[in-house]
């Protein structure tokens, strides 16, 4: 027999560790230096999922469509050149069907809508003057004299709770390049306002004197300046603190500065520009429409692209998410919101008080901008952490899940890095890691109280995998009864 011996190395035992904690644990028990290493199983383990992916990747031809498929997709992205060219009505505009009123998120019927998309009807209807009360309001409803629809289903989006009325007035929103429209209406600012769910007295007159005043007003100084090139004013906006989304402060300084002028030559009365400066020099947030007109016809340039795996949206009405795919076309998976739980709340309010997941903005970050641009704006580094090092740690989290960065869209903080643009459910379905939305949050039962925090709000990752079995059943991977878990919105 021959002889064992012991080989005595001078080297201490290294660890590598690969997602098991115990281990981990056990081996610093014996004084045993370990590199832990955060790996999760793609998919985290799914089966269907991990199938879908592993054909996707070994069959060659179709990886090739798809990647095509996204290259011209983040093309027409970037190509994309919003512009406001005009304010006129929402029933011109859209040619809105008699007594409809446009909301956020997907369909939804109203006995199913959160407390504040409610609250904002009644007035909306109370606005128009189709009831004289709430009461009215109420009845009409459920006559079933009122049409509700998704702001998207009319090339619109609206923040929060998403209200288009007939007689609210518009921006007219054209992407040049591509031909194609969007419409947002002016922001109403803070307080008792019906994208926040509250309608009183001062909620109509403002609702009055944004159609009465504003409006003609914005218009008028829109035909003397010419096109008002949105992403030239974001971009400048970026370098000055905002992130476009939850922040619009320089932006909408910006706009006043670009607008005053032409206003006055346009022969507005010097009282009515002053009352203009005012309301938008207190509402940081006039700017924010502007934005989410602009990102909604730079995204619709980029949909309906078949085998194309880009999130072209995503909206929310309180209870409902709907993500977007370019490559589904129209068939939008929708599924329930997130709670309110990862934002920062006023004194006295809690999650309890909140509604869920609320707003068409959320397309600010399928363009780049919002979440994705949060390293942009210090302000709001309570909202990922605490530090701007969090917010930079985010963006770099968020390259793993998207295809490019957008050129024009550059982060001071990261030295001028472009923000990740080109969100792809792929690697959303392989990583797990979901994109966040920078928002508000809404008091849900209290008509009186609108705004009560803001934070953010991460993207449910289910919708993701929904999107992922939906492709996979169109590309002919899995059959119809592998299928059954995946809801469209109508």
């Amino acid at each position: 027999m021959g002889t064992n011996k012991i080989i005595e190395s001078e080297d201490k035992l290294k660890v590598i560790n690969i997602g098991l904690d115990g281990f981990a644990k056990d081996m610093r028990r014996q004084d045993v230096s370990v590199v832990d290493v955060d790996w999760y199983p793609p998919a985290d383990g799914d089966p269907n999922l991990n199938e879908i992916l592993k054909t996707i990747n070994f069959d060659q031809n179709l990886l090739k469509r798809i990647n095509n498929a996204n290259k011209m997709a983040i093309e027409r992205v970037k190509n994309a050149n919003p512009q406001v060219v005009d304010i006129i009505s929402a029933e011109e505009a859209l040619e809105l069907p008699i007594h409809t009123i446009l909301h956020s998120g997907p369909p939804i019927e109203w006995d199913r809508m959160c407390g504040p998309q409610k609250r904002a009807v009644l007035g909306a209807i109370q606005f128009e003057g189709w009831a004289d009360d709430e009461d009215g309001a109420i009845k009409l409803l459920k006559k079933e004299k009122i049409t509700l629809l998704p702001c998207h289903q009319y090339d619109a989006v609206g923040p929060m709770t998403g209200i288009i009325s007939p007689s609210m007035p518009v921006l007219v929103t054209k992407n040049e390049p591509y031909g194609n429209y969007g419409f947002s209406t002016f922001n109403e600012g803070r307080g008792n306002t019906l994208w926040f769910g509250i309608c009183d007295m001062g909620t109509l007159d403002r609702l009055k004197w944004i159609r009465d005043t504003l409006g003609p007003a914005m218009k008028a100084a829109v035909k003397i300046h010419g096109p008002i090139n949105v992403f030239d004013i974001v971009e400048q906006g970026l370098q000055m603190g905002d992130e476009c989304h939850a922040r619009h402060a320089a932006s909408t300084a910006l706009l006043i500065k670009q607008l005053i002028p032409p206003m006055l030559d346009a022969g507005v009365p010097g009282k009515t520009v002053s009352s203009i400066i005012r309301f938008m020099n207190e509402n940081s947030h006039f700017y924010l429409n502007f934005t989410l007109s602009a990102a909604k016809v730079t995204m619709d340039s980029a949909h309906n692209i078949p085998f194309s795996t880009i999130v072209t949206g995503m909206s929310r009405n309180g209870v409902d998410f709907m993500l977007r795919v370019s490559g589904l076309g129209e068939n939008n998976i929708v599924g329930p919101v997130s709670a309110m739980d990862k934002a920062v709340y006023y004194t006295g309010f809690t999650v309890e008080d909140a509604a869920g997941d609320i707003g068409d903005s959320a397309i600010a970050e399928t363009c780049g901008l919002g979440g994705m641009a949060i390293a942009s704006a210090p302000s709001l580094a309570p909202f990922v952490g605490g530090s701007l090092s969090d917010e930079i740690e985010s963006i770099q989290k968020l390259n793993s899940i998207t295809l490019d960065t957008h050129h024009r869209f550059k982060m001071p903080a990261m030295d001028m890095e472009n923000t990740p643009l080109g969100i792809d459910i792929l690697r959303v379905v392989e990583t797990r890691i979901v994109p966040f939305i920078t928002t508000g949050v809404l008091h849900e039962a209290s008509p009186v109280v609108g705004q009560i925090g803001t934070g953010i709000s991460n993207v449910p990752v289910t919708l993701f995998d929904q999107a992922l079995m939906a492709l996979a059943k169109d590309w002919g991977i899995i059959t119809e009864s592998s299928n059954s878990e995946i809801h469209y919105s109508d």
